[in-house]
């Protein structure tokens, strides 16, 4: 046994094959759609959508009060699932909570009290958007809290991280098309349906 394990195999020269015919454009592949649009419809809604977004922060950055913060501190979240349902209708997107991690920070005494104490919870949660048609696009955000409450602190840190990632998450977007039309210029796509558009862009 010591001996068959002194050999090397060597798989350089070797030839691979299949008996298989079968094209794979039969098989009914199903493509991934993350990150990228899945049909013209996703490409004008995520513009309608957009153009909204663009709207609402123009009024932001033009109100001193505001300053240059990052658009998903600032912009509330029902106003992004307003604007979601008013772009891709009340039935055309969903939101997947993949992921939801929270730990405590500490526990905080005022005068060695119990009475005061409160507790610190950080939490940090991943989502997923997907549009009707496949169009997807994941996000991390994250959530703090701090409260009188154990259980309180816990469910609104978890809130405000799921919150934070979905708004990341509609912001995405914006990136999501431009990419795509990056991509299109460049003849990326090889199959599928984006590659017969690319001769009429």
């Amino acid at each position: 046994m010591s001996g068959s394990l002194g050999h090397r195999i060597d798989y350089s020269h070797t030839v691979f094959g299949s008996d298989c015919e079968a094209d794979l454009k039969e098989c009914g592949t199903l493509e991934d759609w993350n990150e990228r649009p899945a049909s013209v419809w996703a490409v004008g809604r995520i513009g309608l959508l957009q153009s909204k977004i663009e709207k609402y922060k123009y009024l932001i950055y033009h109100n001193k009060r505001y300053g240059k913060h990052d658009l998903s501190k600032v912009i509330p979240g029902s106003v992004l699932r307003q604007y979601a349902n008013e772009s891709f209708g009340f039935d055309g997107w969903k939101i997947d909570i993949l992921r939801v991690e929270v730990r405590e920070s500490g526990r905080r005494r005022s005068d060695d009290s119990d009475v005061d104490s409160k507790f610190t919870i950080l939490a940090e949660a991943e989502v997923m958007v997907s549009l009707k048609d496949g169009t997807n696009t994941k996000s991390s955000g994250v959530g703090c809290a701090t409260m009188a409450s154990r259980g309180e602190s816990y469910g609104k840190a978890k809130k405000e991280a799921v919150n934070d990632a979905l708004k990341k998450a509609f912001l995405s977007f914006e990136r999501i098309i431009l990419e795509h039309e990056v991509k299109i210029d460049n003849k990326y796509y090889v199959d599928g349906q984006y590659a017969s558009k690319q001769g009429q862009k």
